[in-house]
Parts: C-alpha cells; sequence; structure tokens
C-alpha cells in the first residue's frame, strides 16, 4: 500500500467505505476547533501580532495542503482537465487562503457563503475514494475544516459579517461562475459544479435522479442557492452585535 497513492476514484471506479469513525471524527474535530475559537477569540482581538503570525501560519499550511492536492494529481495525470481547481469548494479554498493573507472583506462573504455551506454538505456526504490509510482522506479533511473554519475566524475575531452588498456581489460572482462552468463543461466533456446536461453523466451521479434529473436539478440548484444565501444572510444578521449596528447607524449620522 502506498500511503500517497492519489488516483481518482472516478477513473479508477474504485470508492473506499469509511468506518463510522473515520466519517464522525473530523466533524468533531472541527466543531471542537470553531468552539475553541469562538471562546478564545480575545487572545486574537487583543495582539494584532498574534493575529498575524497566527494567520499567515494557517494560510501558509492550508496552501501546501491545497497544493498538494494538484501537485499529486498532475503527477498522475499531466496537463488533463480532472487537475483544473474548478469545483466550488477548490474555488472557495483558493479565495479563503488569500482572505486569510489580505483580510479582504468581499472574500470574506464569498468564502461565508460558499466555504462553510459547501464545506458542511461536503463533510455531510464525502465524495473521497479513500479511506484513512492514505493521505488524500487526511488532505480532504484538513482542506475542508480550514475552509469552514477561516470565515468563522474572522467573525469572530475580526467582527466580519456579510452586508446586503457584499452577499449580492458573492451571489453574482456564484451564478457567473456557474455560467462558466456550464460553458466549460459543455465545450470539453467535464462536470465541474455539477452543471452539465449530458444525460450519461447520471451514471456518474445518480443522486442527480432525486432532483428531477436533466435538466430540471440545475433548476432545483439555484432555487437552493438562492434560499441557502438568504437564510446564512438573516442568520448572520441576528448573530451581528447591536454594537457593531449602533457603530454602523453612528457613522451613518455622521456622513
Amino acid at each position: 500500500m502506498n500511503f500517497f497513492t492519489y488516483e481518482s476514484p472516478y477513473r479508477t471506479g474504485v470508492f473506499m467505505d469509511l468506518t463510522f469513525l473515520e466519517y464522525i471524527l473530523p466533524m468533531v474535530v472541527i466543531l471542537v476547533l470553531a468552539i475553541i475559537i469562538i471562546h478564545h477569540r480575545n487572545l486574537f482581538q487583543l495582539s494584532e501580532r498574534r493575529d498575524r503570525v497566527f494567520r499567515l501560519s494557517v494560510a501558509t499550511v492550508f496552501l501546501i495542503i491545497y497544493a498538494s492536492h494538484y501537485i499529486l494529481r498532475f503527477r498522475l495525470y499531466g496537463f488533463d482537465t480532472i487537475i483544473l481547481p474548478f469545483q466550488l469548494c477548490s474555488i472557495s479554498m483558493f479565495l479563503a487562503i488569500i482572505l486569510l493573507y489580505t483580510k479582504n472583506k468581499v472574500l470574506y462573504s464569498f468564502v461565508l457563503y460558499t466555504g462553510v455551506l459547501g464545506g458542511i454538505i461536503s463533510l455531510l456526504t464525502p465524495i473521497i475514494g479513500y479511506d484513512a490509510s492514505y493521505y488524500r482522506y487526511y488532505q480532504f479533511y484538513i482542506a475542508h475544516g480550514l475552509l469552514i473554519l477561516t470565515p468563522i475566524y474572522f467573525t469572530a475575531v475580526h467582527n466580519y459579517y456579510p452586508t446586503y452588498k457584499t452577499t449580492m456581489i458573492s451571489l453574482y460572482i456564484f451564478q457567473g461562475l456557474i455560467v462558466f462552468m456550464g460553458i466549460f463543461n459543455y465545450i470539453y466533456g467535464t462536470d465541474f459544479m455539477f452543471v452539465f446536461l449530458d444525460p450519461s453523466k447520471i451514471d456518474k451521479f445518480p443522486a442527480i435522479r432525486y432532483f428531477g434529473g436533466i435538466p430540471y436539478y440545475i433548476i432545483l440548484g439555484e432555487i437552493a442557492v438562492f434560499t441557502l444565501f438568504y437564510t446564512m444572510y438573516q442568520i448572520m444578521k441576528k448573530l451581528k452585535p447591536e454594537t457593531l449596528e449602533n457603530q454602523k447607524e453612528v457613522i451613518y449620522e455622521t456622513i
């Protein structure tokens, strides 16, 4: 057995089942880390240097974990569409890394919506192909864990919250990605972000049948996206401290 075996299960047709512990333990660890971040947020709020060192360290680890996926795939497949980072979580991870380095608020909103929601869905329905005997298992869970924890950190430590404007910008970017991926998938026969109209793809993604099949699953998916964005925005709006709202009102009155 080679720990760094990294063939795509979609190419080999071999999908290893996870034990209950392999499935549930990563989610428990991520939840505990989120609680620790929220509970000890003052450690980073009171020290700009500590916050900076922590962010840059996590960003570097995240970048290494993220890049390793494509390096290992490139070693196997060379210049193949399979190495393109065009899945939603891959795009969100790349932006999350930039967010950790730059603290950009627009990137925060996009990562919050697509990263947290997409990351949670990925954890609940993992399609890894490998169990804990292989590096791919750890790469998957560490990358998705950091994707979820990054916007949580910025909310807890830096008091970042999505605004209506950044929410709409994130939604427009997401819709633009869907259009781009639809065109790209049509031209190259790929299935990034699951946006395709090729009936043969149902054999690869049988769950699509539960969403009305092609093309109706895309319509239901769009409804789900708008619902999730709206729900997340309302939740974050409720969680936003009144002090921040009051500060915002003072700024408006000053202007």
